[in-house]
Parts: C-alpha cells; sequence; structure tokens
C-alpha cells in the first residue's frame, strides 16, 4: 500500500510541474532543439548529458523534443521495477529541467517496453501521439515503439521499431487536414521507420500526406546503422540525430559494425525557422570531452593484434615462471605418474 501511494505521489508532482506547450503565434524567427537517445546505463545518466545540456541552454531554443530513449528502463530485465524506473525517470527530468523551456517526449522502446513501463510513462507524460502548433508551424508527436496492452507479457517487443497502426495513420491525417494554416510540418518519432522496405505504414500512408505540406520534415533519434543520417524524398526532408553511448573494448575489436558506429561524432539538431526557411544544423557533442578521436584511443581498437601462439620453450618457461606454477606443475605430473601407475597394475592384474 505504501509503495502504491508514494509512486502515485511521485506521479502526481510530475504532471503538476508540467506545462502546457507553447501555442502562441509567433511572426519573428525561432529556433527549437532536436536531440536523441540520451539514455545511460542501468543507474546512471549518459556521460554527455551534462555537455548536452550546456550546449542547448547556448542556442536558447523557444522549446526541446527529445526523440526517445531516454532512460535505460529495466531493458536487462525480464520484468520491469517502478522504483527503477521512477528514479531513472526522476534523474533524466531533473537534468532536462536545467534547460528551462518546455521539452515534448516521444517514447524510446527503452522508455516503453512493458506493461509497467508504459503505465509510467502515460501517466507522467500522456499517451502518445500528440500535436501542437508554434510560430505558424505544425509538431507532431509520434509513437513508433511498440505500446503493449493490458495483460502483455511481452518485453522489449519490436526493438527497432513498431509499425505505425491505422488509428495513428488517422492522427496524422486529422492534424494534416488544414493545409493553409500552417508555414511547416514537423514530425518526431524515435525509430527510423523511414528506413524500412518502402510498403510499411510510413511509406503507403503517411508519406502521401506529408507530401501535400511545403517544409515538411520529420526527425528521429534512435541509434541504427549511423549516429546521423538524411534523406531527401518528394521534397520531405528526413533527419535522424543520436548519441551513441561508449561500449567496451571489446565490442569495438569484435564487430566492424560498432566500429564503425563510434567513428562518428554523437549529435543533436538545432533548427531555425523563419518565414518560410528552415535551417537545420547538426551540433556535435563530445567530440573533445569523451576522447573517442584520439590517436591512442585508435591504436587501441585499430592496431590491436592478438599475441601470437606461443612455442612450447614459451609454454613451459610462462608455466614455471613462479614457485606456485612449479608446485602445481611438479603436482601434475606426480598425480599423472601415480595414475599411470594405478591403471598399469589394475590392467597387469586382469591379464593375470
Amino acid at each position: 500500500m505504501f509503495r502504491t501511494a508514494l509512486v502515485a505521489l511521485a506521479l502526481a508532482g510530475v504532471n503538476a510541474a508540467a506545462a502546457p506547450g507553447p501555442s502562441a503565434p509567433v511572426t519573428k524567427p525561432f529556433n527549437f532543439v532536436v536531440i536523441g537517445h540520451i539514455r545511460g546505463d542501468r543507474g546512471h545518466l549518459n556521460p554527455e548529458l551534462a555537455e548536452l545540456l550546456q550546449r542547448v541552454r547556448a542556442l536558447k531554443p523557444a522549446f526541446v523534443v527529445v526523440t526517445g530513449d531516454m532512460i535505460w528502463g529495466d531493458a536487462d530485465l525480464k520484468g520491469s521495477v517502478p522504483e527503477h524506473i521512477l528514479t531513472e525517470w526522476t534523474a533524466v527530468d531533473s537534468a532536462l529541467a536545467t534547460l528551462k523551456v518546455p521539452v515534448y517526449r516521444t517514447p524510446g522502446n527503452h522508455d516503453i517496453n512493458d506493461i509497467v513501463t508504459r503505465d509510467i510513462y502515460f501517466q507522467r507524460y500522456g499517451k502518445p501521439p500528440s500535436a501542437f502548433s508554434y510560430g505558424g508551424s505544425r509538431f507532431l508527436i509520434l509513437v513508433s515503439t511498440y505500446l503493449p496492452p493490458d495483460g502483455d507479457t511481452a518485453k522489449m517487443e519490436f526493438i527497432r521499431g513498431h509499425d505505425l497502426d491505422s488509428s495513428q495513420v488517422g492522427f496524422i491525417r486529422a492534424q494534416l487536414a488544414d493545409t493553409a494554416s500552417y508555414q511547416h510540418t514537423f514530425a518526431f518519432m524515435h525509430h527510423l521507420l523511414w528506413w524500412e522496405p518502402t510498403n510499411g505504414a510510413w511509406w503507403r500512408d503517411v508519406h502521401p500526406l506529408l507530401e501535400q505540406h511545403k517544409g515538411a520534415a520529420v526527425f528521429s533519434g534512435d541509434l541504427g546503422p549511423m549516429k546521423f543520417s538524411h534523406l531527401q524524398a518528394d521534397g520531405i526532408e528526413y533527419y535522424q540525430c543520436s548519441l551513441g553511448g561508449n561500449p567496451p573494448m571489446n565490442m569495438m575489436r569484435n564487430a566492424e559494425r560498432n566500429r564503425a558506429l563510434q567513428d562518428q561524432f554523437d549529435c543533436f539538431f538545432n533548427v531555425t525557422v523563419d518565414g518560410p526557411a528552415v535551417d537545420v544544423q547538426v551540433e556535435a557533442v563530445g567530440e573533445v570531452s569523451m576522447e573517442h578521436f584520439t590517436p591512442a584511443r585508435w591504436d587501441s581498437i585499430y592496431g590491436y593484434r592478438a599475441p601470437p601462439p606461443q612455442s612450447l620453450r614459451e609454454k613451459f618457461a610462462d608455466l614455471t615462471s613462479s614457485r606456485g606454477r612449479v608446485v602445481m606443475l611438479v603436482g601434475g605430473l606426480l598425480l599423472a605418474f601415480v595414475a599411470g601407475w594405478g591403471i598399469a597394475r589394475m590392467t597387469a592384474s586382469k591379464r593375470a
């Protein structure tokens, strides 16, 4: 009972503090920032988050959109623990609060990956999708992660994204019905559904809707084959940016894909809207502080060579390099001798 009350109190506090989004018309230029994949590992904030937020504050955006994977979300457990999830959200929200501007979130597969994480996310931030207007532009907050239905016991399904269902396509169609009121349409989701084969709901249903709107752009934040990617299709701009974290050295050495990913800058977007013009600037983060691009790190990854196999002489020298190893070697030889002697006697007695 006490745990339930504590959880409810924490959720109520977050909801009470949440501010409504900007809606007043803006005639002068404005900018907003898009950040993605900012999560750390279990129990830790992303080591680049403080630097990222410092750089965002310096840009003085009107608001910020986070394109998913903000927490670890008990991804390595069969079932999420509510206290873990609440603690992680509290830490991330406290960090984001230092921006002192509205923050919009679209969930990633770490943020919602089972019933527990779904319910906490909905209670804290509302159920996506949603939309708001600012400065003559329309902003769509979409959901590409799997939303488990009641009673679902699965964990972390559709890690690379879930195709939009008919209800969400209908939401997008309704939001885009008024083509005369907005100069630009911006859509945000976690996964790179636009990387998927062209027979999905995105290309079949959503992309044609966006084609009817000048200045449409789509932003994603998953850590995919690259940290940054861009596609222009039928006048629509597609962008991806993310933070890659700091994988262990053995992952870097053993997989070319991991090496290629870490050879790219972590990044975020600063988007300036000035009437009909939209300028998307790619901003690097952690390029110096993380020491990912030093000669020493390159050599530790690409210059690493496994030691050559030892000769018998080297193996013997290694075995006899200390008193303890000599004792173990002699003991092993004695055991082998005794065992061989015993087997020989048993064989001789059977023959007799």
